[in-house]
């Protein structure tokens, strides 16, 4: 008979490094389940909670790349929103009252490794007013993200986050507006409303860094001074969806 389970270093490495499960192991050995189980617990390896087995057994996976760090930072800050109703996983949910916007979240995300969970759900939400909804399926890897931007349940700003093009770009399409109120000097306001004023305060040394003057209001909205809309815009790149081209033409 195949002893190696008897190996606390070998069966550890199975079982906590490679996230086997005692089954697979067993089958591995040709022993019994019962005799991993009794091996971890003679070994001293904490044995996973029955959850989370199964977790490591069905979870769904992708490669976190800086572009997708970028790109659902943005969105965070925005419209986006991260849920999770477990321990081990997380999803995407998205609303506009674009369908093409919805399609695009859809693609993006496909082309990142994440599927769409279901079908985009159209909700009327007014006379002639639709909602169109995205939910992603639950991945292990969004997790760290639930994590970090909603420690307590509340959205917060993290204090590790960079203001890249990508991460602007997706802000400004989801909670930003070019405000035109005189013809010749428009400026543009970011709906932080949800924030409070030392993570407004720690945004505006942020776009500093990128020579970029931004204020807050009375209401708490984040303003990019009409002297830097310009920069900012050409700083964020071109709008990827025809819907939201016009919050470019200055």
């Amino acid at each position: 008979m195949n002893t190696l389970y008897q190996d606390k270093n070998w069966l550890y490495n199975k079982y906590g490094k490679e996230k086997l499960s005692t089954r697979d192991i067993a089958k591995i050995l040709n022993v019994s389940h019962g005799t991993i189980k009794k091996w971890l617990h003679r070994q001293e390896i904490p044995v996973r909670p029955c959850g989370e087995g199964i977790h490591i057994k069905t979870a769904n996976h992708f490669t976190v790349t800086k572009q997708f760090e970028d790109w659902i930072n943005g969105e965070l800050l925005g419209d986006g929103c991260l849920w999770s109703q477990s321990d081990y996983s997380a999803y995407i949910l998205y609303s506009s009252k674009y369908l093409e916007y919805i399609d695009y979240i859809s693609g993006t995300l496909e082309a990142f490794g994440i599927k769409q969970s279901g079908y985009i759900q159209k909700c009327k939400a007014g006379h002639k007013i639709y909602i169109y909804h995205y939910h992603s399926r639950n991945y292990s890897e969004l997790k760290p993200f639930r994590n970090k931007w909603y420690p307590n349940g509340k959205k917060i700003i993290p204090e590790d986050l960079e203001l890249t093009p990508l991460t602007l770009r997706q802000l400004y399409i989801g909670d930003g507006c070019l405000v035109k109120r005189h013809k010749w000097n428009p400026y543009i306001s970011l709906a932080t409303h949800c924030f409070t004023e030392s993570e407004l305060d720690f945004l505006i040394n942020l776009f500093k860094n990128i020579n970029i003057v931004a204020r807050k209001d009375s209401q708490n909205r984040l303003n990019i001074s009409t002297k830097s809309v310009k920069q900012f815009l050409n700083y964020i790149g071109s709008c990827p969806v025809e819907c939201y081209k016009y919050k470019w033409n200055i």
